[in-house]
Order: structure tokens, then C-alpha cells, then sequence
């Protein structure tokens, strides 16, 4: 009976989801990276390897990536290639891939917070706050790997809570073999991968055995001696991208160091909340009508704290695993992720969003003791969901990035560039994979390419600024070719499009 009661409601959140989540894959504005982990995967599906065509790698740590891609784990990019074979590509098709995955989280996540909190009721408020939440819907609608990296580590949380009271080896057997493919699919599975270590020592300490442990490493041996064989084919060029992208790509148009929390880690927990949750929050923003979404932080802030400060419910053991859960992977993000990478949100906010619908369940239980508490309440969840749907609102019908790159497109297809420009990564989806485009910030350095036009985004601004310190000769050499062989043809807030002398109609 209480399954026919919640099945509606949770369809209608699931239904919800997919309707926004698909009008923002349609608006939102594309990211270079998009163009980045979608190259390899067609390169695979139609040459048989996994090259990246559309980055220049000629004379940086990404040299060789035309035919190994092994900056990023590859089972994201696996899935793209078969996910395109059956559906064809194209932008929306990558997108939706990333939307089926956070279907799947969405649904593992209800399951999860009704077990932990043996309410169906806080379960699917949980799920309605992470699937109308601008932030969620956004980095879950991208052609990047997170969604899909979140959904496998939350399917390995599952898995473990739903087999360890009948058979702890394959609770842990399936949880760790889910945590394992989330971390093939992206660095951050190792934050579901410790969560399930952390969720197994908080339940099941006192069962684990030499079998148990067996079951729980199984799974990472086999994932990466699999990964080792297509490391084996160039394991120096393996080796250089994975040191190079330690400090990642964006240190060099950012200035920022991935690992910069380590030197400080109070200082990034603070970094963390005020640059990664404030920036997306609009907290830095000139216009009012981003910063209003502050309001949505401080009500997502007032829960977790509602639930750590409240000894009642720190003390309930589910909501002391999702407290547990939360605190593991803001604290680690806040060290190891100097970047302050808004995508990351994925996956921290669906636990932000259960913490906050247990604490509002709280505060209405009371409400019989303190009858204000109740219309207090009450006020504030509908602002917040007020504030979400304008929020949602003004996404779907203010895009100036999105403007701006068509209003670029458009202008390159009136001017008649030839195919073989330099440009942004994310003008691959319309100008051609397999164009001759290519995406090098260099802007031909290392090649000695003098492309008939050059499209810059702001990680083209940004290295031009931190190139001067990163890497003079190569600042130097680009203001010269800037300043004596190419001209501004366009100019928009977002994009900067540079044409040769001579070059174009």
C-alpha cells in the first residue's frame, strides 16, 4: 500500500525531472570539455581507437592523445561510442546519456534515503529537491562524465545496503564492482568508492572477514588490470598525461593548482563553500537575479546543520550515515579539488538534498509543541522551491552563453571560414568532428599552423593572461601573431573570433 502511495508521486518527480532536465540540455550553453570527451568516443566508433582529434597535443603532456586517450578514465567514453551506435550522435544524444545515468541515480538515491531513514515520505522529498534543482539538472543534462560516474557509485551504495543483512560477500562483491566502474568512469568515483569503505566500517565492522576483504578488492584489481591492457599499448604516454593532468588543464588558463587545499585544508574548506557552492549559487554575481539563489545555499546550509546540530537526529543512525557520507566528499573536494569545478556538485547536492528534506521533516513533527514552527516552515520550503522555479525559469529564457555561440556560428558560416580554423573545442558540434577543426589555445605554437581564423573562449582568454608567467615565450610569440597577422573580425562577451589578413570574404 505505502508503494502505490509513493509510486505516483515518485513517477511524477521521475516524469519532472526528464521534462526539465531535457529543455535544459537544449538551452544550456555547450562546454569545450563536451567536445573534448566526445572525440575520443567517435574516433572509436569509427577508426577503432581511442584518439582525440579535435585537441592539439603537439608539444604538451597531452602529446600522443591523437591515438591514447588516457588523460581521463575510458569507460565513459566507451559507453558514449556504443550509446552513439545505437541512437546516432549529436549534442542531445551525448547529453541524454548523461541524463539516462542520473535517472538511474535518482531512483538508486530514493531507495537509499528511504532505507536509511525508513521514510518513503522524506525519500521522495529528497528526490523532488535534487530534480528541480537548476544545479542538479544542469550538471546532470551535460555530456560529461559525472552523471554517469555518480550513478554507478550510488548503485554500489545500494547494492551493499540491499544485500548485507542476506549476504555480506556479494553486498560487498556488487557494492565495490559498482564503486570500480565509477572509478573508471572518472576521478571522482574514488569518492564512492571511499563511501562505501566508510558505510561498510560504520555497519559492518565487526562481521568483516579475510572472505569479506577479498569481495571488496576483487573488483579494483579487476577494473584496472582491464584498463592496464589499453595502458600497455604506449604506458609512457600514459604516464605523461596522468602526471600532466594532475595539475589539470584548467591550472593553465585558471592559475589555480588542483591540489592547493593540502598546503591549507582549513582555509579550502572555506574556499569551498564560498567559491565552488557560492559562485554557482550566484553569490559572486552582479545581478540580482543570480544572487537571489543564495537563498536556496543558506536553506540547503540550514538543513545539513539542522541534522549535525540536533541531537536527535545525529544520533539516528541513518542520518548519521548520510552526515558521514556528506562530510567525506565536501571535505574531500574541498583538499584535493583546487579548481573548485562547479560539475562536481552532483555530488554532494543529492546528499545535501536529503539532509535537508529529513530536517524539514523534523521541524513539521515539532510543529504539535511550537504551532508557529509549522506556517514558519511551510513559508520557507515554498520560497525555496519559489526561488528554484524562477531560478529554472530564468535559465530556459536568459542564455546569453548560448546566444553568444550562435551569434559566433553564425558569423562563420557568413564569412565562409574554411574548415581548417583553430577554435574553441565546443564549435566541433557544429562545425564537424572531423572538419579539420582543432582546439589549440597555443594557437598553433608548437604546429607553426597559421589558421585562417581563430575562435577564442575564456579559456583562451584566460591562457593568453597565464601564459605570461606559465609560459613566456609562448605569451610573447602569441601577442606577436595576434598584434601583426590577424585582426578582431567579431567580438561578443563570450567569444572573440580572430581572422588572418588576406584570409575570408
Amino acid at each position: 500500500m505505502l508503494a502505490n502511495r509513493f509510486g505516483a508521486p515518485l513517477g511524477g518527480a521521475i516524469v519532472l525531472y526528464l521534462a526539465l532536465a531535457s529543455l535544459t540540455a537544449r538551452c544550456d550553453y555547450i562546454w569545450a570539455n563536451e567536445a573534448w570527451f566526445a572525440s575520443p568516443a567517435l574516433t572509436l566508433l569509427h577508426e577503432g581507437y581511442l584518439g582525440t582529434t579535435i585537441l592539439e597535443s603537439k608539444g604538451t603532456w597531452m602529446e600522443g592523445i591523437d591515438r591514447h586517450t588516457y588523460w581521463i578514465p575510458p569507460l565513459h567514453l566507451l559507453l558514449q561510442a556504443v550509446w552513439y551506435k545505437v541512437f546516432g550522435f549529436g549534442l542531445l544524444s551525448m547529453r541524454s546519456l548523461s541524463m539516462a545515468a542520473s535517472l538511474t541515480l535518482l531512483l538508486a538515491w530514493y531507495w537509499i534515503v528511504a532505507r536509511l531513514t525508513a521514510s518513503r515520505g522524506i525519500a521522495l522529498l529528497a528526490v523532488v529537491i535534487a530534480a528541480t534543482d537548476t544545479r542538479v539538472l544542469t550538471f546532470t543534462a551535460l555530456g560529461r562524465p559525472d552523471s554517469l560516474c555518480a550513478a554507478f557509485g550510488v548503485l554500489g551504495w545500494m547494492a551493499y545496503l540491499r544485500w548485507r543483512d542476506i549476504s555480506l560477500p556479494s553486498a560487498m562483491l556488487a557494492g565495490n564492482s559498482l564503486a570500480a566502474a565509477s572509478c573508471l568512469t572518472h576521478p571522482c568515483g574514488e569518492l564512492y568508492a571511499a563511501g562505501l569503505l566508510a558505510l561498510t566500517l560504520y555497519y559492518d565492522r565487526h562481521r568483516l572477514g579475510w572472505r569479506n576483504l577479498a569481495g571488496m578488492g576483487l573488483p579494483y584489481v579487476v577494473a584496472f588490470a582491464a584498463w592496464g591492457i589499453y595502458i600497455l599499448q604506449a604506458p609512457s604516454q600514459f604516464v605523461t598525461q596522468l602526471l600532466g593532468n594532475v595539475p589539470g588543464i584548467g591550472a593553465e588558463f585558471t592559475g589555480a593548482h588542483r591540489m592547493a587545499g593540502l598546503t591549507n585544508p582549513l582555509a579550502a574548506l572555506k574556499r569551498e563553500y564560498f567559491l565552488r557552492y557560492g559562485s554557482t549559487f550566484g553569490y559572486w554575481s552582479a545581478q540580482p537575479a543570480d544572487r537571489i539563489q543564495v537563498f536556496v545555499l543558506l536553506i540547503y546550509t540550514l538543513g545539513v546543520a539542522g541534522c549535525a546540530l540536533t541531537p536527535s537526529l545525529r544520533k539516528d543512525r541513518g542520518c548519521r550515515a548520510l552526515l558521514l557520507l556528506g562530510a567525506l566528499n565536501y571535505v574531500t573536494l574541498a583538499v584535493v579539488d583546487g579548481f573548485k569545478s562547479s560539475g562536481y556538485l552532483v555530488h554532494t547536492l543529492p546528499l545535501a538534498s536529503a539532509l535537508l528534506a529529513i530536517y524539514a521533516r523534523f521541524l513539521f513533527s515539532k510543529a504539535g509543541e511550537w504551532p508557529v514552527l509549522h506556517s514558519a516552515v511551510t513559508t520557507i520550503m515554498i520560497a525555496f522551491f519559489a526561488v528554484q522555479a524562477f531560478t529554472l525559469w530564468r535559465s530556459f529564457t536568459y542564455t546569453p552563453e548560448r546566444w553568444d555561440y550562435d551569434r559566433t556560428v553564425a558569423f562563420l558560416r557568413q564569412a565562409g571560414a574554411p574548415p581548417e580554423i583553430i577554435a574553441a573545442g565546443e564549435f566541433a558540434f557544429d562545425l564537424g568532428f572531423d572538419s579539420g577543426m582543432v582546439d589549440d589555445w597555443r594557437l598553433g605554437y608548437f604546429t607553426g599552423k597559421r589558421a585562417p581564423f581563430i575562435v577564442a573562449n575564456d579559456i583562451y582568454r584566460g591562457w593568453f593572461i597565464q601564459s605570461a608567467t606559465l609560459n613566456p615565450k609562448i605569451h610573447d610569440y602569441m601577442v606577436r601573431l595576434l598584434r601583426d597577422e590577424y585582426r578582431v573580425a567579431f567580438d561578443t562577451p563570450n567569444y572573440t573570433v580572430y581572422q588572418r589578413r588576406g584570409a575570408g570574404l
